[in-house]
């Protein structure tokens, strides 16, 4: 049994979502789920229940503030960080207003995204 937190990513390009999963070789966690969109995140965060959940804005089916809404109804302590390019302050104060472990701006690079696991570390010793 690992002690790494388990993590899902959900992004709706194929493309960062491997991208993003190389970076995660990186860092200590298991990826136990990746999503195509807001819908399949938040179905796979049901049945996996993951420590660290890395949720695009911008997806089809269910936007990322929509799944983020989901997780909150089931579980208002779940460390959620949101990922995407679109910086619009509105959208920033809505998911922050949900309570978000983070938000990571596109594109993203090892050092945008090691400071999560961190802020994970942190609130979990």
């Amino acid at each position: 049994m690992s002690d790494l937190p388990t993590l899902l990513l959900a992004d709706d390009e194929e493309p960062m979502r491997m991208f993003i999963v190389g970076l995660l070789k990186h860092e200590a966690c298991k990826v136990v789920a990746v999503a195509s969109d807001g819908k399949e995140a938040w179905e796979l965060y049901q049945k996996h229940k993951p420590d660290i959940t890395l949720l695009d804005i911008n997806m089809p089916k269910m936007n990322g503030v929509e799944a983020l809404r989901k997780i909150r109804e089931v579980d208002s302590d779940s460390f959620v960080c949101m990922i995407s390019a679109d910086t619009f302050p509105e959208v920033i104060r809505e998911v922050a207003s949900l309570g978000i472990g983070g938000f990571v701006v596109k594109p993203l690079n090892h050092k945008k995204l090691h400071p999560i696991f961190d802020k994970y570390a942190k609130l979990n010793r």
